[in-house]
This record gives C-alpha cells, structure tokens and sequence, in this order.
C-alpha cells in the first residue's frame, strides 16, 4: 500500500514539473505578432510586426487593446469575426474598420492614439508611418 502511494505520489508530482510550466506558457503573450489584413484582403503598406510580449511587459491591461473582450482568458485577435474583419478602402474611415483599429486618434485603444499620447509624455514610441510598416 505505502510503496503504491509512493509511486503516485512520484508521478503526480512528475506531470506537475513537466505539465505545469507547458500550461503556463500557453497563457502567456507572443513574443511578436505580425499584424496582416483579414481575410487576405490587400494592404497598401508593409505588414506590421508588432512588439506583443514588450507591451504586455510594459504593464498595459490586455483588454485596453482587446476592447470587445470580457476577460484575459478569452482574447480574440482584433481580425476575429465581430471585430476589426474590413480592410477595404470603404471602411478605412469607419471606427468598426481594420485601418482605424490601429490608426484612430480619437480611440485609445488605438495604436496611434497611444503611441501619440506616450509621445506628448517624452517617452520614446513610433508614430510615423515608417516607424511600424517596414
């Protein structure tokens, strides 16, 4: 009896030093993500490698940027149906579409808008064009 209590007790402790850290990296943010138009729709300008890891880093709240979401255990990316899916000249200037998801000066959850606000506080982040899509 103690020798079989032994060996399970062996094992659990086996699968929680090899599960464990499995489970609690697949929780954590990328390092990068490159970010593409929906759908294989057309960009005109380079896609945008974004710094993913750096800014959840930085101490930004997740949902800030994921805006739609209700928790930190069920973020969509912003190309998710029901999100930012049009990419299409049409939509360039509507707040629901791909362009003003990240380049809207009125939203906060706006890449530009942020990078902007960061700026006018002396702290270094990019705001031109080139800056992002290389």
């Amino acid at each position: 009896m103690k020798k079989s209590l032994m060996i399970c007790l062996m094992v659990a402790a086996l699968v929680c030093v090899f599960a464990l850290p499995a489970v609690i990296a697949g929780a954590a943010a990328p390092d990068s993500i490159t970010m593409k138009a929906p759908n294989d729709q057309k960009m005109t300008k380079p896609a945008v490698v974004f710094p993913h890891k750096m800014h959840a880093d930085s101490g930004i709240d997740c949902l800030v940027c994921h805006h739609k979401d209700t928790s930190k255990d069920a973020i969509k990316s912003c190309v998710a149906e029901g999100c930012h899916v049009d990419a299409s000249k049409a939509a360039k200037k509507d707040p629901k579409g791909f362009y003003q998801a990240f380049h809207s000066k009125a939203s906060d959850a706006s890449c530009l808008a942020c990078h902007k606000k960061e700026k006018k506080a002396g702290k270094a982040a990019p705001v031109g064009c080139k800056d992002c899509h290389k």
